[in-house]
């Protein structure tokens, strides 16, 4: 799935601009479905920039210094980092089933 997206951004303007504008309408055009209570925020790299992405304060503040399976790391073209939280991960595990079964 993210291949795809990625291919797409970068080859197509047009769905490169969806992506921008309505990133759940662009993921919909390649098949993936995306839960209604999940937020999508698209950022294009930029060669110059470092991004650092701060995770999420644990709900409640006893489990503070306890952080499980906030990262996964990611390769396409150049090393990218995915911070989130269990939730969303197994979300994304949903969407890129939705993305194979809606791309065989």
């Amino acid at each position: 799935m993210e291949r795809r997206l990625v291919e797409l951004a970068w080859t197509n303007p047009a769905f490169a601009a969806l992506l921008q504008k309505d990133p759940r309408g662009a993921l919909a055009v390649i098949g993936v479905e995306v839960s209604p209570g999940v937020k999508i925020d698209v950022r294009q790299q930029r060669r110059d920039t470092l991004y650092f992405v701060i995770p999420p304060l644990a709900a409640k503040p006893e489990d503070a210094d306890t952080v499980i399976n906030q990262m996964d790391l990611w390769q396409s073209g150049e090393l990218f980092c995915w911070m989130m939280p269990q939730a969303l991960k197994l979300e994304l595990l949903r969407m890129r089933q939705s993305f194979r079964s809606n791309n065989p």
